[in-house]
C-alpha cells in the first residue's frame, strides 16, 4: 500500500493550525480595533470640548488633523510605502475628508462650543443607524437581521429622547442638537464612500492622504472665518488638540480603516452606542457634566439597543472552531 495519502495527511497537517493561528492573530487585532475606538473617541467627546471652546474650534481641528496626517506621512514612507499615485484614491479620499472631517468634524466641533459633550456623543449614537442604513446598499451591500435593525431602531429611539430632554427652545440648543445630527449623517456618508471605493492603497497611505485633506480643508475654512484672529496659547486647548491628534485622529482611525475593510458596517457602527457611555464618564470626570433623569432614561434606551445588535456581546467574535 502507498505511503502517498500518509504522507500527503503529514504535510498538509499544519494547514488548520496555521488557519487557527490565523484566525486567532485576527479576532485579537479586531477586538484590539474595537477596544480603540470605543474608549479613545469615547474620551475625545470631553477632550474636544475643551479644545474648542479654548481655541478657534475650526482652525484647531485643521491644525489636529494635519499633525496627524503629517504623523501617519511619516509613518508611510518609513514603511517603505508611498501615498496614493492613482488619480481614483485621491477623488476618493478628498470626497470621504470632505464629508468624514470638514463636514462632519467641523459641525461636531462647532457644536461642542454650546452642548454638552456628553449630549454631543449620545446625539452621536445616530450614526450607527445611517451607518447600518448606508451598508445595505451599492456594490458591497451588507445585509442588516431583523435583530440588529430592532437595536438600531431602539437606539435611535434613545437619541431622540435625548434631544428632547430639555425641550425644543432656544435655551435648551435645540438647533446646536440638531447640527450633531448633521454631522453623523455625514460620518456615516464618509464610511460609506470608504467602504464602497474599497481603495487599491494600502490602508495606511489612503488613511494618511485622507487626514491631510480634511485637516488642510479645515484648516482653510478656519482661516477664512477668521479663526487666525481668535487664536489663544490656551494650555488645556493645545494638550487637547495633542491628544486628538495623537490618539483620537491617528490611532483611532487607523483602527477604523483597518475595521472597514474587515467588519460588517452594522457591527462598526455599534461604538457609536459605546462611545456615549465613556463620554458620559469623561464628561463627568473631566467637566463636571450631569444628566438629568430623562437623559439617564436615552442613554438606558440606546444601551438596550447596543444588546440587540452586538447580542449581549462588546466584541465581535469569530466561530469557535470546531
Amino acid at each position: 500500500m502507498s505511503d502517498a495519502p500518509s504522507g500527503a495527511r503529514t504535510a498538509g497537517a499544519p494547514a488548520p493550525l496555521l488557519a487557527a493561528l490565523f484566525a486567532t492573530r485576527r479576532r485579537s487585532l479586531v477586538q484590539a480595533c474595537f477596544l480603540t475606538i470605543y474608549l479613545v473617541w469615547g474620551v475625545s467627546y470631553a477632550v474636544g470640548r475643551i479644545m474648542a471652546t479654548e481655541l478657534p474650534p475650526l482652525l484647531a481641528a485643521g491644525v489636529r488633523f494635519c499633525f496627524s496626517g503629517t504623523l501617519l506621512t511619516l509613518l508611510v514612507y518609513a514603511s517603505g510605502l508611498t501615498l496614493p499615485t492613482r488619480a481614483r484614491d485621491w477623488r476618493l479620499a478628498v470626497s470621504a475628508s470632505l464629508l468624514g472631517i470638514a463636514v462632519s468634524n467641523g459641525l461636531n466641533v462647532l457644536a461642542l462650543q454650546h452642548v454638552a459633550s456628553s449630549q454631543v456623543a449620545l446625539i452621536s449614537a445616530s450614526s450607527a443607524f445611517w451607518i447600518a442604513w448606508t451598508g445595505m446598499y451599492g456594490r458591497h451591500p451588507a445585509p442588516v437581521s431583523r435583530r440588529t435593525w430592532l437595536g438600531l431602531l431602539v437606539g435611535f429611539v434613545g437619541v431622540a429622547i435625548l434631544v428632547s430632554a430639555h425641550g425644543v427652545g432656544l435655551h435648551a440648543r435645540f438647533g446646536w442638537q440638531l447640527v450633531v445630527l448633521g454631522s453623523a449623517l455625514a460620518w456615516a456618508l464618509a464610511t460609506a464612500a470608504i467602504r464602497e471605493s474599497q481603495p487599491e492603497c494600502d490602508p495606511l497611505a489612503f488613511t494618511a492622504s485622507y487626514l491631510l485633506v480634511g485637516g488642510v480643508t479645515l484648516a482653510a475654512i478656519g482661516l477664512a472665518t477668521g479663526d487666525a484672529a481668535r487664536w489663544a496659547w490656551s494650555p488645556a486647548g493645545l494638550a487637547a488638540m495633542v491628544f486628538l491628534a495623537i490618539f483620537s485622529s491617528t490611532l483611532a482611525f487607523l483602527a477604523y480603516t483597518y475595521l472597514l475593510r474587515h467588519e460588517p458596517p452594522a457591527r462598526i457602527g455599534t461604538y457609536a452606542y459605546v462611545n456615549p457611555l465613556v463620554a458620559v464618564f469623561a464628561g463627568w470626570a473631566l467637566l463636571d457634566e450631569r444628566l438629568n433623569v430623562r437623559q439617564w432614561a436615552g442613554t438606558a434606551v440606546i444601551f438596550a439597543g447596543v444588546v440587540l445588535v452586538r447580542n449581549l456581546r462588546l466584541f465581535p467574535r469569530l466561530r469557535p472552531r470546531r
